[in-house]
C-alpha cells in the first residue's frame, strides 16, 4: 500500500502561470504520487499521514476526508467522501480505497487532493500525482462524473422506483428530504448544484402522480422517467463545472432591491463584529398569509433574504417562529411551504452565521383544525392533518446539529455557548403542545394555534442542562417566539379561541432562580400540562441574563415586570390585521455590549434602534 504524508503547514506549491490550460508540474521528488491501471477497483488504496509543521499527527477525530480530482483530459471530475476508512484518528492517519470511476480515463490527472471535512469547515492537503495507466486489454466504464452523494441518491432513487409498492409516495418523499440534505452539505463551491433539487421536483411531480392513480409503472413508464431524472442530473453536473458566483439569494425567492440593498449596506457598515452579534427575524408567515391581501406567498423568503445578506457579519440568524402561515387547505401544500422556507434558511446563504428556528403557533398549520371544530366559512369538508413536531425537526434537520449546538434528542428547543463572546444562547419551544392526545374527531386536543406553552420534559432540561454549568462571567439570552408575560388564560383551558400559554409563569421563576442563584420547587397541575420541576442554582450562584426576546406580537414592546427584559420584535410580514402590526416589516439586530451592560438593537425596516440595560 503506498504511504502518502501531507504536512498542512509547510507543503507549499507554485501558482500556476495558465490558469486556462491548467497544469501542475510534478517533477520534484518532493510530491506524493499514486499510479494505477484503468479498470482497477478498491484494491488500489493509500495511507494517508496528516501532520502538523513540526511533524506531529493532525488529530482527524470527526473529519470526513474527500477525494477530489480533475481527471485526465479536464473533462470529468471525482467527488468521493465515502471511501475513506479512519485507520488512527488521533494520530492523523486514514486510509483511502480508489473506487474504479477513479481510473476511468488514462493520463495524469489535472488536479487530485484531499478534502479534510468537519461540521461544514476544511481544509485541503497539497496535491499529488495521480496518473492512470491505458488498459487496452479490457474496456468497460464510460467517462463520467463521480460524484458519490448524488450516485448513492440516484441509486436509492431507482430502487425505490423499481418496488413501486403501496409505501412509494412515502419513500419518495423520504427519498427527496435526503437529497435536499445531500444538496445542502455540498454547499461552498458547489452550491450551484442545489438547480438540481429544483429540477429534480419537476420529474418526481410526475411519478407522484402516477402513484396517487393507484397505478403500477410499467417498464417503458420507469425507462421513460428514469432517463429524464438522469438528464436533469447530468446538465446539473455539467453546470458544476462552471462555479456559479453565490450572492444575495440564489435559491429561493426574489433578488434584494436596489433601495434594500443601500438600505443595507448602510447597516452594515455599522455592524461591530468584535461584539457578539444576534440577528432576530420573526413571523415571516412564508405561504398565502391568510390576513394578508395583494402580497405573493414569496415576500416572506423575500425578506429572510434581506437577514441573510448579514450572514458574514453576525454569529447567529434565529428565525424566531411563525416561519410559515399554516392555513392552506392543501397539507402538501402547507410541508412545501415549510421544507422551502428550511431550505433557504440553512442553505440560501455561505453559512457563516449559525441558522436557528423557532416553532410558532402558526407553525403546525392548525388554524385549518380550528376552521373545522367551528364550522368556518374557511373550513374544509374534512379534517386536515398538522404539521408535527417531528417533522418541523426533520426539515429544519435539527436532528444534524448542523451549528454545533445541544439539543436534546434532535429537538426543537437548544442551546450553543460561544466562547469567545462569553454568551449562551437558548431556543425555546414554546409550542410544546402533547401531539399524542386527540379530540372526538380525530384531530390533536390542542391545536397549536391557540394552545402554546411548556411541559415537564423540555423545563427539565431548561432547568437541569440548559441553564446549568454556565461560567461566571458568561451572559445568557432566551429566545422564544411568544413573550415571557403570562395571560389569564394559562391554567384555564376550555376556550379554543383564547390564546393560551400554559407554564409560562413556571418558566419565568426557573429564570429568576437562574438569574438569583437560588432554588425552588416549581409544580403546575393543569391537566394534560402537569410539570413539577425542582431547580438549584446555588452552587453555580446569580448569572446574568441580557434578555428574553420573542415575536408573535407583531409589533414592538417591552417589559421587565417579570424578572428581567421581555423584548417583543416587530413582524417580518409586512402588513398584518393586529392594530399595532407592522405596515412594511422588519427584523432586529441584538449587539451585545458587555463593558457597559447593555444589549443594543439595530432596526432594519420598520424594527427601530432600542437599547436595554441589564
Amino acid at each position: 500500500m503506498e504511504v502518502m504524508t501531507f504536512n498542512i503547514d509547510k507543503d507549499r506549491r507554485n501558482l500556476v502561470d495558465d490558469k486556462q490550460n491548467f497544469n501542475i508540474d510534478f517533477h520534484d521528488s518532493k510530491y506524493n504520487w499514486l499510479q494505477a491501471r484503468q479498470y482497477e477497483e478498491s484494491m488500489r488504496q493509500v495511507e494517508v499521514h496528516v501532520v502538523h509543521g513540526d511533524g506531529s499527527p493532525v488529530d482527524l477525530t470527526g473529519m470526513n476526508p474527500v477525494f477530489e480530482g480533475w481527471m485526465p483530459e479536464g473533462l470529468y471530475r471525482i467527488i468521493d467522501a465515502k471511501h475513506s476508512v479512519m485507520i488512527d484518528a488521533q494520530n492523523g492517519i486514514f486510509r483511502f480505497d480508489f473506487p474504479a470511476p477513479a481510473f476511468q480515463i488514462a493520463g495524469s490527472y489535472k488536479q487530485a487532493f484531499f478534502r479534510l471535512m468537519k461540521d461544514g469547515m476544511s481544509v485541503t492537503t497539497l496535491e499529488f500525482s495521480l496518473e492512470v495507466l491505458a488498459d487496452k486489454v479490457i474496456s468497460g466504464l464510460v467517462p463520467s462524473d463521480y460524484i458519490t452523494p448524488f450516485e448513492d441518491e440516484y441509486d436509492k432513487l431507482i430502487a425505490i422506483v423499481e418496488k413501486a409498492d403501496s409505501k412509494f409516495a412515502e419513500q419518495l418523499i423520504k427519498w427527496k428530504n435526503e437529497f435536499n440534505k445531500i444538496i445542502g452539505d455540498l454547499n461552498g463551491d458547489y452550491i450551484s448544484i442545489k438547480a438540481l433539487a429544483d429540477a429534480l421536483d419537476a420529474r418526481l411531480k410526475t411519478l407522484e402522480d402516477k402513484i396517487k392513480a393507484d397505478g403500477l409503472l410499467t417498464q417503458a413508464e420507469f425507462d421513460e422517467q428514469i432517463k429524464a431524472v438522469n438528464e436533469t442530473i447530468n446538465n446539473a453536473l455539467t453546470e458544476l463545472k462552471h462555479p456559479v458566483p453565490v450572492d444575495d439569494s440564489i435559491i429561493i425567492g426574489g433578488p434584494i432591491s436596489t433601495d434594500e440593498k443601500n438600505a443595507l449596506d448602510k447597516l452594515r457598515s455599522t455592524v461591530d463584529t468584535s461584539k457578539f452579534n444576534l440577528l432576530f427575524l420573526n413571523d415571516p408567515h412564508y405561504g398565502m398569509q391568510s390576513d394578508l391581501m395583494n402580497y405573493g406567498p414569496r415576500y416572506g423568503i423575500n425578506h429572510l433574504n434581506t437577514a441573510l445578506y448579514l450572514d458574514d457579519l453576525v454569529n447567529v440568524i434565529v428565525s424566531g417562529g411563525d416561519n410559515i402561515d399554516g392555513h392552506l387547505d392543501s397539507y402538501a401544500g402547507l410541508m412545501n411551504d415549510e421544507q422551502n422556507y428550511a431550505l433557504e434558511l440553512i442553505y440560501g446563504s455561505p453559512n457563516h452565521a449559525d441558522k436557528f428556528a423557532l416553532r410558532g403557533n402558526h407553525d403546525d398549520g392548525s388554524l385549518r383544525v380550528r376552521w373545522f371544530r367551528e364550522k368556518s366559512e374557511f373550513a374544509t369538508d374534512t379534517l386536515q392533518p398538522t404539521i408535527t413536531r417531528a417533522q418541523f425537526n426533520e426539515h429544519y434537520q435539527n436532528g444534524q446539529l448542523l451549528f454545533g449546538e445541544q439539543r436534546q434528542d434532535g429537538g426543537s428547543y437548544f442551546y450553543k455557548d460561544y466562547p469567545d463572546f462569553k454568551v449562551r444562547i437558548i431556543g425555546l419551544d414554546s409550542n410544546d403542545t402533547p401531539e399524542d392526545l386527540k379530540g372526538s374527531d380525530g384531530g390533536v386536543k390542542y391545536p397549536g394555534l391557540n394552545y402554546m406553552g411548556y411541559r415537564q420534559k423540555q423545563l427539565d432540561w431548561l432547568a437541569n442542562i440548559a441553564l446549568q454549568n454556565v461560567p461566571a462571567d458568561y451572559v445568557t439570552i432566551v429566545m422564544a417566539h411568544v413573550q415571557a408575560t403570562p395571560s389569564k388564560y394559562d391554567d384555564d383551558l376550555t376556550d379554543p379561541t383564547q390564546s393560551h400559554y400554559t407554564n409560562q409563569k413556571q418558566v419565568n421563576q426557573i429564570i429568576n432562580d437562574f438569574k438569583n442563584g437560588q432554588s425552588s420547587v416549581i409544580t403546575n397541575n393543569v391537566k394534560d400540562w402537569e410539570i413539577s420541576i425542582k431547580t438549584n442554582f446555588v452552587q453555580q450562584g446569580p448569572r446574568d441574563m441580557a434578555a428574553w426576546i420573542h415575536g408573535h406580537l407583531h409589533y414592538e414592546e417591552s417589559t421587565t415586570s417579570n424578572g428581567f427584559n421581555d423584548i417583543s420584535c416587530v413582524s417580518s410580514i409586512p402588513y398584518t390585521g393586529f392594530n399595532n402590526g407592522s405596515k412594511n416589516g422588519g427584523w432586529s439586530l441584538f449587539t451585545l455590549d458587555r463593558d457597559n451592560r447593555k444589549l443594543k438593537i439595530t432596526g432594519y425596516g420598520m424594527a427601530t434602534n432600542r437599547s436595554f440595560n441589564y
